[in-house]
């Protein structure tokens, strides 16, 4: 039992090793979006347990965002 635990702790430290050196491009920033509200559509109201087919979003939070400087 403790060879096996060795083995997957040395696989697992391995594998972690290998995923931080691993070099990624930048992300380029993308302007955030969010679904809009239809005009007129009415804004449905859940009491209880319901299965919700075409759920509409009416806020959606703080948009704003500021630019990372390092």
């Amino acid at each position: 039992m403790f060879w096996v635990t060795l083995i997957f702790t040395a696989v697992s430290l391995y594998m972690s090793y290998r995923a931080m050196n691993q070099s990624q491009p930048a992300q380029e920033f993308q302007q955030p979006q969010a679904p809009t509200v239809e005009q007129g559509k009415p804004i449905g109201v859940v009491f209880g347990r319901v299965r919700i087919k075409d759920a509409a979003v009416y806020w959606w939070g703080d948009m704003s965002y500021e630019e990372i400087r390092k």
